[in-house]
């Protein structure tokens, strides 16, 4: 006898109205199929379906078979077997239920099993008729032995339209102004998840192109049993992370800023089963030419200057891509289904990649909550936990009072989570959202009792059942910190819901996890790179590529040049480089001083001065106040020429220039001035500067630019001197006289005729004369006669009295005398 207590007068109170399907009954075949609009197969979580012995044990050596088959209103039936609230499972392990995927026993095995292999019976989503089942039918056949009868079963068959699988697709195709025509070509890379990389100016067109494989006409579509039609009706709801949304199928997108975008794209079909997809958009950033520079940037006319360009990570200098960052829309789960399961887990992922690397939770506030988007029509059989990426876990909240993800929960009965659609035939209801957040214990805790909503449900209670959970916010179970502290933040952030009882599906339309803002979540960062270069071409380049170029500017001002760069986005960009030219040092090449006088060196250019050095000359330069001073007064401690040169400190050029020092001319004429009669007077004067110029002149008679002149005839003779630091003068009076000479001499003493005396040896230094006795002997000899012979001998004593002969020669041997002198009185 089926022990099912209480629940005995409901159930067949129940049996009359909605009647009761044996496993002996008739078959539901194509030809008479289950009427899905109405009862027994719309009693939602009533039992529906028995064994042979509905109210007692089933029998022995059963080999019972029954076919369900759906008509035009459902397109697909389940069976869902299960101990809970009416419904019995207890099958010998002897004896064996068998589902098969098709209107017969032929067709594929969906399961079998008792309750010794499922203790807890069997959820109505392992026995659906399967896509590929194009009939819709199930086909179950009961094989019992001899051995064991027990109670059997008292399960639910339905059938409905559950949610169709689909294929997320789509594509994203630049029409740039920046970046040439549109193609046509789907840019996204890779496909459908990945990123659109464009220059600002550019325009991507977003397009949904989700893939429907039981589409009206398609081989297991709903003309042909495949369920229904999603292909016409679909609806694309887009969101991009500036806040644009959109509903049309597909959109023309042109960011605003160089920064990244996150494009999320939400597929509903008609029941309201709904996928969501991300990509990607990031605008190429302007780069960064902080390097490429100009070394030097400021050189002299005819110089040359090295400029570094250069765009790969072994390039020492050169252009470097600007990072940027954008923030994700949030950390969303997909869509899950939550069939009727019997002590089933069902978990759903998030993964986070966008917190720094080894970022950890700390702190109570660093979660601040998660959020569930869920419908389902028991709450009493569920529990949710939380599952970091190092496999911590918490627990969300428990209200199943047995043995699940944690023992004992608050017991929550019958109530909804959300608009919940309580047929259990797979079909979503209206998912509300509960958050759970450890914000300062302001909130309800589902431990402590649940909220419900006793009237109606705001979407006009479209499933019967308006008692739910008030959607809100609440306190978890479990407090965030301490059961995650030291969780990495990224990672893999599992969300599991445990159903413990059957005949009761729901689903979790989507969930995210919020973190504090100041862990700065769901950034990321990207940085382009640069894949090609150029310098614009120019004349003055003359050596170089790549990296580092040489130019020599031909022209003194500004002179621009231009490096080009590709990224990987195939955005250009460039970089003007000026190159300054100044006009190269300048000195005054020569120079000239008189006397004690400096030479002003004035006009000189050198911005970043220089340095002045003697390079040669006859003495010393001095140069005041220094060698450094561009202005200097050089001055020279002897005349003559000298070299100097300067050495520009910024053009490092070397100029150099000519000086000289003059002594202002002096004379003073030197020579005869009584000369004898046809002989002449040699007029000279002082050594004067090296660069003097004479001219002698007798009156207004020029007579030589010599510095010596010759003259025989009396007269006032004058020379005048001249260099470039002046002019001086001299003059001297000559007079021609007969030049006698003496034939006697009495050398006593008395001053008259003491002495052989000539005016050619007042004339003349070379005046040689010799005196001859009268037998031929020398007795007086000299090369320079001075006037000095008064009747001496070549020892100092004096001649006897007496005539001698005397022979004088002088101008150079050119003039000659000779004759008799007589001494007497010689004393």
């Amino acid at each position: 006898m089926k022990k099912l207590i209480v629940l005995i007068g409901l159930l067949v109170a129940v049996s009359g109205i909605y009647g009761q399907i044996l496993i002996t009954g008739p078959d539901y075949p194509l030809s008479s199929p289950c009427t899905c609009a109405a009862a027994p197969f719309t009693g939602g979580a009533t039992p529906n379906f028995f064994d042979s012995g509905n109210t007692g044990n089933y029998g022995p050596n059963e080999n019972e078979v029954i076919t369900f088959c759906p008509d035009a209103n459902g397109s697909k039936v389940s069976l869902a077997l299960g101990n809970n609230a009416g419904y019995v499972w207890d099958v010998d392990g002897s004896d064996t239920l068998y589902v098969f995927d098709g209107p017969n026993t032929s067709s594929p095995l969906l399961w079998h099993g008792n309750s010794i292999t499922n203790p807890t019976g069997v959820s109505s989503a392992v026995n659906t008729a399967s896509w590929n089942n194009t009939s819709g039918c199930i086909t179950v056949q009961f094989i019992s032995d001899g051995a064991i009868e027990s109670q059997g079963w008292a399960g639910f068959v339905s059938c409905g339209t559950p949610w169709q699988p689909f294929e997320m697709h789509m594509t994203g195709s630049i029409n740039g102004e920046a970046n040439g025509a549109n193609d046509g070509l789907d840019d996204l890379n890779p496909s459908d998840t990945g990123y659109v990389d464009i220059c600002l100016g550019d325009s991507i067109l977003f397009t949904a192109t989700p893939v429907f494989p039981y589409q009206p006409g398609a081989p297991m579509g709903a003309i042909n049993g495949g369920g229904y039609n999603q292909s016409n009706n679909y609806t694309a709801e887009w969101a991009i992370s500036n806040g644009f949304t959109t509903t049309s199928n597909s959109f023309w997108f042109k960011p605003t800023a160089r920064v990244g975008y996150f494009v999320e794209l939400k597929v509903i079909d008609p029941n309201g089963q709904f996928q969501i997809m991300y990509s990607k958009v990031r605008v190429s950033t302007v780069p960064s030419f902080t390097t490429c520079v100009a070394i030097p940037d400021t050189i002299c006319l005819g110089q040359g200057s090295q400029l570094v360009g250069g765009i790969t990570p072994a390039d020492t200098a050169g252009v470097n891509g600007t990072p940027t960052s954008f923030q994700i829309l949030g950390s969303f789960g997909q869509q899950l289904y939550l069939p009727d399961g019997s002590g089933q887990n069902y978990t759903t992922d998030i993964s986070i990649a966008g917190f720094p690397a080894g970022s950890t939770l700390q702190n109570a506030g660093d979660l601040e909550k998660i959020c569930v988007d869920i419908e389902h029509s028991y709450l009493g059989d569920l529990e949710m936990m939380l599952t970091c990426p190092n496999g911590q876990s918490v627990n969300i909240f428990n209200a199943y009072t047995g043995n699940g993800l944690f023992p004992g929960g608050f017991g929550g009965g019958g109530t909804f989570l959300g608009g919940a659609n309580d047929t259990g035939n797979g079909v979503i209801g209206v998912c509300e959202t509960y958050c759970f957040s450890n914000d300062a214990g302001s909130l309800p805790s589902w431990n402590l009792g649940y909220n419900t909503v006793p009237t109606s449900f705001p979407a006009g209670c479209p499933f019967g059942n308006c008692q739910m959970v008030q959607p809100g916010t609440y306190n978890p179970e479990q407090a965030f910190v301490p059961a995650l502290a030291g969780c990495p933040l990224n990672g893999t952030w599992t969300l599991t819901i445990r159903d413990n009882l059957s005949i009761d599906d729901g689903f979790v339309c989507s969930w995210g996890i919020y973190f504090n803002g100041s862990l700065n979540p769901n950034n990321e960062t990207y940085q382009p790179y640069f894949v090609s270069e150029y310098w614009t071409a120019d004349p003055t380049i003359i050596a170089g590529v790549d990296t580092i170029i040489v130019v020599v500017p031909g022209a003194i001002g500004n002179k621009t040049y231009t490096f080009n760069v590709t990224d990987n986005f195939g955005c250009s960009y460039d970089t003007t480089i000026n190159v300054h030219v100044r006009p190269g040092p300048s000195i005054m090449t020569s120079g000239s001083a008189c006397d004690d006088n400096p030479v002003v060196f004035s006009g000189t250019t050198a911005p970043q001065g220089g340095v002045w050095a003697q390079v040669s000359g006859p003495g010393t330069l001095n140069f005041s106040p220094n060698n450094t001073f561009i202005y200097p007064g050089v001055t020279a401690n002897a005349p003559g020429e000298y070299t100097v040169s300067f050495i520009d400190n910024q053009c490092q050029d070397t100029l150099f220039a000519t000086l000289n020092y003059a002594i202002s001319p002096s004379v003073s004429i030197n020579g005869e001035r009584i000369i004898c009669e046809g002989d002449e007077a040699q007029l000279y004067t002082s050594p004067a500067p090296t660069g003097t110029t004479y001219e002698w002149s007798n009156g207004s008679t020029f007579l030589s630019n010599a510095d010596t002149v010759y003259v025989g005839i009396t007269g006032l003779y004058t020379l005048v001197a001249t260099n470039n630091c002046g002019t001086d003068e001299d003059t001297i009076s000559v007079l021609v006289e007969y030049c006698q000479i003496p034939n006697v001499i009495s050398p006593n003493g008395d001053g008259e005729n003491d002495i052989f005396y000539t005016r050619y040896a007042d004339n003349y230094s070379d005046v040689n004369l010799t005196i001859y006795n009268r037998w031929g002997r020398v007795v007086f000899k000299t090369d320079a006669y001075q006037n000095n012979w008064s009747g001496q001998n070549m020892n100092g004593g004096k001649v006897a009295d007496g005539v001698y002969y005397y022979v004088m020669i002088w101008d150079g041997g050119t003039k000659n005398e000779a004759g008799t002198i007589t001494v007497f009185d010689n004393r």
